[in-house]
């Protein structure tokens, strides 16, 4: 018997090992500046509306350390081996896009776009769901992180009171009531949105 074809498959277990330290070390990365970010975001709920471009303009910086972890997580993966290994970062990359989705109500109290995910990652959102060419973030990636956008409103728009800018909470129930209005268009029955 010919051991060479162990000793071949050894060492592509091996590559293969050495990939997913690689893909778990930039994941690190990633979610430790989305930590960063979070916290520096996390001010906007504790001043009143005027203040807030202050709060997104100190995580700019934040925002092209991102760009960096994603580019650096999207050199190791070969789109063939794209989902193989696409639930190893698909929580890190939602949270980055959550920030996106919330830095932008912040500056413009509208919906993040998928162009702005792209503008703001330098990564495409997959909105057709065609095959993959390259690294993306998944249709399902931006949706989630529109709905954790809910979460960030319910809390501005009670800690909008605490600061007495009582007139972002009406403001923040009427982009709630267009955003939910736009989720039932999308008929997601079934799906874990």
């Amino acid at each position: 018997m010919d051991v060479q074809v162990f000793v071949d498959l050894q060492d592509r277990l091996d590559q293969e090992s050495t990939l997913r330290e690689d893909i778990k070390s930039a994941i690190t990365e990633l979610n430790k500046t989305c930590r960063l970010a979070s916290a520096k975001l996390a001010k906007a709920h504790s001043v009143p509306k005027s203040q807030t471009k202050e709060v997104t303009d100190a995580i700019k910086p934040q925002f092209e350390t991102l760009r960096q972890n994603i580019g650096t997580l999207s050199n190791l993966i070969q789109p063939v081996t794209f989902y193989k290994y696409h639930d190893m970062w698909s929580n890190a990359i939602q949270s980055a896009c959550s920030l996106v989705v919330f830095a932008i109500y912040l500056d413009d109290a509208r919906l993040a776009t998928p162009g702005d995910i792209q503008a703001y990652l330098s990564c495409r959102v997959n909105t057709e769901n065609t095959g993959i060419t390259e690294f993306v973030i998944t249709l399902e990636e931006y949706l989630n992180a529109i709905v954790s956008l809910f979460n960030e409103l319910s809390r501005l728009a009670v800690n909008s009171v605490i600061v007495n800018d009582i007139q972002r909470p009406q403001e923040i129930s009427t982009f709630a009531s267009d955003l939910y209005a736009g989720f039932q268009l999308l008929n997601l029955k079934n799906d874990n949105l």
